[in-house]
This record gives C-alpha cells, structure tokens and sequence, in this order.
C-alpha cells in the first residue's frame, strides 16, 4: 500500500512443499456422477475440493471433465485434450444454472456450487484495515498471524484469535496477491495453499474479507473473465465480499485495461462481489484539483469504458510528500492528513464525477513514509466523520500489524511510530463510524 516497497510489503519466502495428505485436507472428495447437460454449467470448480477422475466442474461458461483424481490444478489453466497429460479436458461450453436472485453465499464455501455466486455482498460503508499476511505469517502452516496485542496469535480461528479479541472488527483486506490469475501468489506461499489454510478460519469465525492484489512491491494481471472467475472461485465463501486491486507497480495500461475488462466479463458470475481499484493520489488544495496519477487517469479511463457496475475508487492517501498547497491541505506548515483525505475525494468527484457512494479511502495510519505526514487519532475522527456524511463506500487504513506503538521515528511495517496504545486507530474508527 505504502509508495515505499520496503515497508510492509516485503516480498520473503521459504519453500512452498505441498503433500498428497496436505491436499485431501480441507475439502471432500468428489467421486465421478453423472454429466451435466451440455447447455447447463457444472459445479463451479473450488481449489479447496479433491475431484476423482470424471468429475465434471465449470469455470466462467466452460464445463470440464477430471481426468484423474486432482485438487487445486484450476481447470482454465491445466486443461487439455486426453492424454495431453493435463488433469482436466474441456466439455465445452455451457450456460450458468440460475441463481434464485444472484446469491448471497447461500452457506457455499470454496466458490459455491450455484454458479459460482457463493459470495458475501456489502452494505453501507466498508471498514476493512489491510493485513499485510507476510508480517508475522505462519511460514510452516501458511496461516495468517499478528502479534498487534503483543503476543504472536492467528488472524481468526481459536479461542484466542484476534477474532475473538476485537469482535467488532469484522472484515479485512488482504494483502496481497501477486502474479498472474490462477498462479498467483502471496508472498512467495502458493495462492491454493494460502486460501486452504486462511478462508476456512475466517469464513468460521464470520470475517468478511477483500482480496487485495497487486501492491507497491508487486503486480497482478488477468487476460480473461473465465481465469478471473476461477481466481475468485479459489478464495470465495459467504464472506468474501470483494477483489481489489492495488496499481501500483509493473502494470502497462494494456494490462489494466485487461484486468478492469477480466473483472467486468466475471460480475456476471459474481454479481454481488465488489471490485475496488486502489490508486495513488495527491490532495491539491490550490484550486488545481490535481490527484491521480497517470496511472490512476488509465485505470479510471478503463473503467468508464468497460461493462464493469460494482466498481470502487479507492484512494490511498498517504506519503502526499512535503507541505504545499499543490499536493496536500496545509495546516501549521505540515500536511494535514485527515482534511487532505477528504480534499482527495473532492478532487476525484471534480476530475471525474465519481459518485461518493463509489469512492473509499486508505490512510496510512501514524507516521508515513514521508515523516512529516503523520496521520492522528485526530485525522480519524475527521476522515470517518466525511464518510458518514458522504456515504462513502468504504475506509481502510495501512496496515492493521501496525497499529501499535513504538518510540522510532521513521514509518516501519510492524508499528505505527506514535505513543498511541495498541489498537487505539482500530477502535477510534469502528467507534468513529458506528460499527
């Protein structure tokens, strides 16, 4: 999230090393049935499911036929003729059974089974902090952990998971997915082997949560709306309730034209998930309006021009540099970062007639890469104020591990460099914006 890659965003891997017992782990096996009607489409596939040889599963509009026992190999990237040597064969085209008014999770886990739309859905404004899953991950079980309340405990899932200790936090955005839809990776752990062993935790401990791709560090592409249906399939349960994707780094604007065109070909399968592009900005003050990015100008472009209706404009707003009226609002000679969140917006609505109910917000909470851009409990109240007023679809900040006090004086990954007691930005915001 942050423009600096060294922060919270390192990029660190041991050896992935994926057993026969690890796979059959976390989902049934499917024995072999009978075909679906060629005009109906199967099952959608799941990443989490064992199929026995002549399983039939879809993805996007395509159905496919296991060739042998597999689990975890996404059929619209390892298919191919028999005996190509591929553990799935393409049965051909198919059209989606109907969904009895588009589904909500309908208690589906792993990407459902009624067309893929085994999704949670979001109302009113999303509070999400981002988790950076590298810092304090569990690189034996690939389980999300945090050590915010100064002991090392999971994500969700226990007794004794951050879960259980802020119940008013009910949602996160992952971060992040790196590479190529359906090879994807977080941080170096494999994108079947990260879902198998965090969307259980928290779809059971009733998180909901965004995946978040790309980042600072990183980039993430998709060429079509079936590899993006089967990318969401992988991570989708009732509470998954969005994809975002963070532009920031590797991505040409044929690339994010591609990925705004893969997110529109997969609402229809999806048509309750949100897609959320998160971009850098400035907060000009001086009546220039100045804030994205080329960048930001090509992605926003695209989506006007594309299919895409759930979308969002997330804005980070963080590292706006040194004080002046051309990137920030200047208070007492420093940027102040809660006003200059709110100029952002206002200077997204002028550009580009974006409606507040599809803009969201990421600060940086405490202090940021830039030093002198210090974001306050103060800034807290200001930014959620905005956002109930306005009706702004969601806040965030980065990063959740951070939200915790240290005396150094530079941003860092694992504290937010201010006195503030643990968790004190987590609970000023829910209790900022009535959650």
């Amino acid at each position: 999230m942050t423009r600096t890659p060294s922060i919270g965003r390192r990029i660190r891997r041991l050896g992935v090393v994926t057993s026969i017992a690890g796979l059959v782990l976390g989902g049934a096996l499917v024995t072999a049935g009978p075909a679906s009607a060629a005009t109906t489409c199967a099952p959608t596939w799941s990443a989490s499911t064992a199929y026995s040889g002549g399983a039939s599963v879809s993805t996007g509009s395509t159905n496919y036929t296991a060739n042998w026992w597999t689990q975890g190999d996404d059929p619209a990237t390892h298919s191919g003729a028999t005996g190509s040597g591929q553990p799935w064969t393409s049965a051909g085209s198919c059209t989606p059974a109907s969904t009895g008014g588009g589904g909500t999770g309908g208690g589906g886990t792993g990407g459902g089974t009624g067309g893929g739309t085994g999704t949670g859905a979001t109302t009113g404004t999303l509070f999400s902090p981002y988790k950076d899953v590298t810092v304090n991950l569990n690189w034996n079980t690939n389980v999300m952990q945090t050590a915010i309340t100064g002991s090392t405990i999971p994500v969700a899932g226990g007794s004794s998971s951050l879960a259980t200790k802020v119940p008013k936090l009910r949602a996160l955005s992952l971060a992040f997915a790196t590479g190529t839809c359906g090879s994807e990776n977080w941080g170096g752990v494999a994108g079947d082997a990260f879902a198998k062993a965090n969307v259980p935790a928290l779809d059971a401990a009733g998180v909901d949560y965004v995946v978040s791709t790309g980042g600072a560090a990183g980039s993430f592409k998709c060429t079509s709306g079936a590899a993006m249906n089967a990318f969401i399939a992988r991570y989708a349960s009732p509470h998954l309730v969005g994809i975002d994707f963070d532009i920031e780094s590797g991505q040409s604007a044929a690339d994010i034209r591609s990925l705004v065109s893969s997110a529109a070909a997969a609402q229809a399968q999806y048509p309750k998930l949100r897609f959320s592009f998160t971009l850098a900005t400035l907060a000009a003050s001086n009546g220039s309006f100045a804030g994205l990015n080329s960048t930001g100008d090509t992605t926003v472009t695209a989506i006007k021009a594309s299919g895409l209706t759930n979308y969002t404009i997330n804005l980070m707003t963080m590292d706006f540099g040194g004080a002046s009226s051309a990137v920030c609002v200047v208070t007492n000679g420093a940027c102040d970062m809660g006003a200059s969140t709110v100029q952002a917006v206002k200077n997204l609505q002028h550009t580009y007639g974006t409606p507040s109910n599809k803009i969201e917000v990421t600060p940086m909470i405490g202090v940021n890469d830039v030093v002198s851009n210090v974001f306050t409990l103060a800034d807290v109240d200001t930014v959620s104020a905005y956002a109930r007023a306005n009706a702004l679809a969601g806040v965030h900040y980065w990063s959740l591990d951070r939200d915790t006090p240290c005396a150094q004086s530079t941003a860092s990954a694992t504290c937010s460099s201010r006195p503030d007691a643990a968790l004190s930005y987590t609970n000023r915001f829910l209790t900022a914006l009535g959650k």
